[in-house]
């Protein structure tokens, strides 16, 4: 579990990105751009998936009042409230709290809906729907030919996955946080 959940979070995170794994099984991540927070959440998600792992993730919108290169050591409301929401977590993969502001009920609908359905799927879609939202070229053909199967198989792979849905989620979501963003300047 460790070797795959570093190489998950080496794949997926930018240089701009700091994280830390704790004890083989647990990690806390610091993106600096917050819009890509559910995106990142899913590809990390979908990348241990795809290996045979499940993962359960408490995201946090809020301030870092002492950043660290290691993040170990950095404090602010976006790492108490992550913490939060891990004793909290119960059967969900996801969970989100915001700093100073109520969580949007339909965005935690939505939340819960994707949780659903990235719950069902399989290792071969998880596979599937991470190199779809990862890759530039992510046409059926081109998803084919990294997986080394047909076109028509990733076809029935993605929608078995419901990419179509999870691609309009990471989208409402990152304006969603814009719009956290927004208002709490």
């Amino acid at each position: 579990m460790l070797y795959q959940l570093e190489q998950s979070l080496r794949s997926i995170t930018t240089q701009r990105t700091h994280w830390n794994i704790y004890r083989g099984d647990a990690f806390q991540l610091q993106l600096n751009n917050p819009e890509q927070l559910f995106k990142t959440a899913i590809l990390v998600y979908l990348h241990l998936k795809a290996s045979g792992y499940e993962l359960r993730q408490s995201m946090a919108l809020g301030k870092i009042d002492n950043p660290r290169s290691d993040i170990k050591t950095a404090t602010g409301s976006a790492f108490t409230l992550s913490g939060q929401g891990l004793d909290k977590i119960a059967n969900q993969r996801f969970i989100i709290n915001i700093a100073e502001q109520q969580l949007d009920e339909s965005l935690s609908l939505n939340l819960a809906f994707v949780d659903v359905l990235l719950t069902k799927i399989t290792l071969k879609q998880a596979n599937a729907l991470y190199v779809y939202l990862t890759k530039a070229d992510n046409s059926h053909a081109a998803v084919a030919k990294e997986l080394k199967t047909s076109r028509e198989n990733v076809t029935k792979l993605l929608n078995l996955a419901h990419y179509q849905l999870i691609e309009r989620f990471i989208k409402y979501t990152q304006q969603c946080i814009q719009k956290i963003i927004a208002g709490s300047k």
